[in-house]
């Protein structure tokens, strides 16, 4: 009873402890970070990642590097890696770090501009070596060597640059691995304003499939993660064929989109579910429909990539 009762007293909410760590290392941007109540949904989806040792997370939008420390305290087990990577910021060296704080050591930050596949190339390299390229397959032993377990996009949140991010660096994340956007309102802005000084809205809106509306393609993903059991035969892609295949699950909350890449063994076993006699009836004029939808948003975005 007296053990039942010390771990009763021991017990720490993990969203109140991603909290806690947000408030002490947030800094300036402590009250922003509360506000968005986006602690809940971190607890539970990175748990999982928090009792891995070497784990790796980057995040776009490394700004000052208040977020990267609070992540660096967040991962503890060994061998944890921070990266960020800052755009139009001067200095984003923490005033813990220089001071010789703990957990300085795991962190890590790279400029760059994410609306560039060079640059983001380049960031890849210099967490991974010139060398790296991702693996064909998820059974691949390099795996284990490189690739990020958890990847956030916290930058610009222009809608086109989301999805030009999305499509270079989810290859990049390992099998079994999280990709996470925030701050997603910009997808349903239906007339032009800004983002950080970049224009958006101009083609956006709730509902329509075009470069301003990010949350809207990963939407069409729910149609890709079904493909297996209801509808084997579909020949859409939303992003790529490689990236929409490795797609296990996505999931949204206030304000975030959560994608989470199949490990080699979800892989197997999706691939060998047996057609099922219903999937015959799906191809009929909604289809169709469908594909128009789909392909009246693939404009060209940033850089000349379709995204």
């Amino acid at each position: 009873m007296l053990a039942f009762i010390v771990s009763l007293v021991a017990y720490t909410d993990p969203a109140e402890e991603l909290y806690g760590i947000w408030e002490r290392n947030m800094g300036k941007n402590r009250e922003t970070k509360l506000q968005t109540q986006y602690h809940f949904a971190y607890a539970q989806h990175l748990a999982p990642y928090r009792t891995r040792n070497n784990v790796t997370l980057l995040e776009i939008g490394a700004n000052t590097g208040d977020s990267l420390y609070a992540w660096s305290e967040y991962f503890r087990e060994p061998g944890a890696t921070i990266w960020g990577m800052r755009y139009g910021v001067s200095d984003s060296r923490m005033k813990k770090c220089r001071a010789g704080a703990a957990n300085c050591a795991k962190v890590h930050i790279h400029d760059g501009d994410q609306s560039s596949a060079r640059d983001l190339r380049a960031l890849v390299a210099a967490a991974f070596g010139d060398a790296f390229k991702a693996p064909a397959t998820l059974a691949n032993h390099e795996w284990r060597r490189a690739g990020y377990d958890v990847i956030i996009d916290d930058g610009s949140h222009v809608p086109a640059h989301i999805l030009f991010t999305f499509t270079e660096l989810f290859p990049m994340l390992r099998p079994g691995g999280v990709y996470v956007i925030e701050d997603n309102a910009f997808s349903y802005a239906d007339k032009p304003t800004t983002a950080y000084g970049y224009r958006v809205g101009h083609r956006g809106g709730i509902g329509r499939p075009t470069t301003d509306n990010a949350v809207e393609r990963f939407k069409a993903l729910a149609d890709i993660v079904n493909r297996e059991e209801c509808f084997q035969d579909l020949d859409i892609v939303i992003f790529s064929e490689a990236i929409d295949r490795a797609v296990f699950q996505v999931a949204f909350v206030s304000g975030l989109v959560f994608v989470w890449k199949k490990t080699a063994a979800q892989q197997a076993g999706l691939a060998g579910i047996p057609s099922l006699r219903w999937t015959s009836h799906a191809n009929g004029p909604a289809l169709q429909e469908y594909k128009r939808f789909l392909e009246a948003g693939k404009h060209v975005g940033v850089g000349g990539v379709r995204v």
